[in-house]
């Protein structure tokens, strides 16, 4: 049985013995800008230490396409790393929002994506919003600017990280999750300064009593380096919600087409200096 058990693991991570895999396929274009795909199997963490297991495929540089086999059923996020540094996707879900209207705000760049939410309730019959009567409605009805509010709050508290900004914001008028990029530059005990310890979380919301509150439980850490500050100047590394939960069933091939873009966005991580 020992033996069977460490067959298995040097087989391959999550797979067990007679489990159907699937595929993970796609065309990134333009084609010749990428230089390595993968899809990142999200482990807990024990104790801080990263445990995710990056599935790495095979990349046709004439055409974009893509193939990563051997997938055990389950939900990877896509991983694309370009000469400039790498864009991963990152899961932003809050619990029951399929049957509550929902929101993706880039706090960064202010770009604000609601689905399923009907505003007719809140305006008089004929009524005609302007663009931006129609968002400061949304961000009311839905809490946002609320959400905004406590998050920049939240950040006020004295921290050991302490170059910290919000990403993006994915919720309902009940929950949100909150993408957050926190980093120490500053020097630290028994270092000269030329560190930086960086990490990318996120951070859960509940509306409660007519406040939003961050409970203790939920936090969610998705990547946390130390590195010297001369090459974190140089690093690229964002995070995209489009590339994150990506459903793999057995026997089939999940299909993702991705446009990639001329520079690494600087709203969804760290793009190089």
């Amino acid at each position: 049985m020992k033996r069977l058990a460490l067959l298995l693991l040097a087989l391959g991570g999550a797979a067990w013995a007679g489990e159907a895999t699937g595929k993970l396929a796609g065309v990134l274009s333009p084609a010749g800008k990428a230089t390595k795909v993968g899809a990142v199997e999200r482990i807990p963490a024990t104790l801080m230490k990263l445990h995710d297991k990056p599935h790495w495929g095979t990349l046709d540089p004439k055409t974009g396409a893509f193939t990563i086999d051997n997938l055990a059923p389950g939900k990877y996020d896509l991983a694309i790393e370009m000469p400039e540094g790498k864009i991963e996707g990152v899961e932003l879900h809050v619990l029951s929002e399929e049957n509550e209207p929902t929101y993706d705000l880039n706090l960064v760049t202010g770009e604000l994506k609601v689905q399923r939410f009907d505003i007719t309730p809140f305006v008089e019959e004929h009524q005609v919003l302007s663009p931006e009567e129609r968002d400061k409605l949304i961000r009311k009805k839905l809490r946002i600017d609320a959400l905004i509010d406590r998050v920049q709050k939240t950040l006020t508290v004295a921290r050991f990280m302490d170059a910290n900004r919000p990403l993006y914001a994915h919720g309902t008028p009940k929950r949100a999750i909150v993408l957050m990029e926190l980093a120490r530059k500053d020097a630290f005990y028994a270092e000269a300064g030329d560190q930086v310890i960086w990490r990318v979380e996120t951070w859960p919301f509940l509306w409660m009593s007519d406040v939003w509150h961050k409970p203790n439980k939920g936090l969610r850490v998705w990547q946390r380096m130390r590195i010297p500050a001369a090459d974190f100047a140089k690093m690229g590394y964002v995070y995209d919600p489009t590339l994150g939960g990506i459903e793999v069933k057995a026997g089939e091939t999940a299909k993702v087409d991705y446009t990639l873009p001329e520079s690494l966005a600087k709203g969804l991580g760290k793009a190089p200096q």
